[in-house]
């Protein structure tokens, strides 16, 4: 896809926020399969959490940055640049705030025209059966490949997982146009609470609901 704009660019930014083109390596089965009972418990308690991430993007750029994460209704993810020129990426209820740089007027886009989701969707409602695609276990790792059953939501997600523990710690996006992103977590440091102002955005809103 080639955007011709600035807003456009910001859109494809909101639509890429999410994902790695090289995805994790598995081995052959070693060990029975975790329920998905018990991979769904582990979404549900997902702590509020912040740390670093780095996420390669369909051009084959890599960026890397800090982010915030109180699942599923807030994310944060700010971008390393030059001075203050680091873009920030704040998903907010059903909606995707795009800021050139800290501070900046921000550009809404809905969460519901990105992959992101039915990573969303994962996270607040449990995986069924219904929206698994694909499934690959290691030793160490966990992966399940999700789509939205009905249709309704676009693109697919494939979330990473450590095994045993069941740390949430990457995911992968396909977009509809099949341009693949992925983003790591990494030192991923959980907490009781996050600030809600971590989450500001100094402008007008929409309404998350």
């Amino acid at each position: 896809m080639v955007f011709f704009s600035s807003l456009h660019k910001t859109f494809w930014l909101a639509l890429a926020l999410f994902g790695l083109t090289g995805a994790p390596s598995f081995a052959q089965e070693t060990r029975a399969l975790v329920p998905l009972s018990e991979i769904n418990q582990a979404l549900k308690n997902i702590p509020p959490q912040s740390g670093r991430f780095v996420q390669s993007q369909p051009n084959g750029t890599t960026a890397s940055g800090t982010y915030h994460m109180q699942w599923p209704a807030r994310l944060r993810f700010a971008y390393h640049g030059t001075g203050d020129s680091g873009s920030i990426v704040t998903v907010k209820g059903k909606f995707v705030a795009v800021q050139e740089k800290p501070g900046g007027e921000p550009n809404w886009f809905p969460v519901s025209l990105t992959p992101l989701a039915v990573l969303r969707q994962a996270v607040r409602d449990g995986i069924s059966q219904a929206m698994l695609t694909k499934r690959t276990d290691s030793e160490g790792v966990i992966a399940l490949t999700l789509q939205d059953p009905t249709g309704e939501l676009p693109g697919e997600v494939t979330l990473y997982f450590t095994r045993p523990d069941l740390t949430l710690y990457a995911w992968r996006l396909v977009d509809v146009q099949n341009l693949v992103t992925q983003v790591r977590l990494t030192q991923i440091v959980p907490t009781d609470k996050l600030d809600e102002a971590v989450f500001a955005i100094d402008y007008d809103e929409p309404d998350e609901e």
